[in-house]
């Protein structure tokens, strides 16, 4: 090893890596309770929007006019957006069942 020269083992990247996941994974399963417990409380409802029938957060039980999906299709599907300039992002007979 030469002065100067940084080395770092291999091991140390996995263990890093392996951190972040973990803290991204718990950071998803808090924000899916606090939305759950939105939900049971009223605050947060899971509807289908009435145009393109994504799967949207809403404040009423009711299918929200438009969504994320409907308003800013480039952020939401950029490769399909890219190919299909003009075109809404449509999902076909895709109906919530219970």
């Amino acid at each position: 090893m030469r002065l100067g020269e940084l080395e770092v083992p291999i091991m140390t990247v996995y263990e890093a890596l392996t951190v972040a996941l973990i803290m991204v994974l718990a950071a998803g399963t808090t924000v899916a309770i606090y939305v759950g417990m939105a939900n049971w409380i009223g605050a947060c409802y899971m509807v289908r929007c009435s145009e393109c029938h994504h799967l949207t957060f809403a404040s009423a039980n009711r299918p929200q006019a438009s969504c994320a999906h409907c308003r800013h299709p480039m952020l939401m599907h950029p490769l399909y957006a890219t190919q299909h300039p003009g075109h809404a992002v449509r999902v076909v007979d895709d109906r919530l069942r219970y």
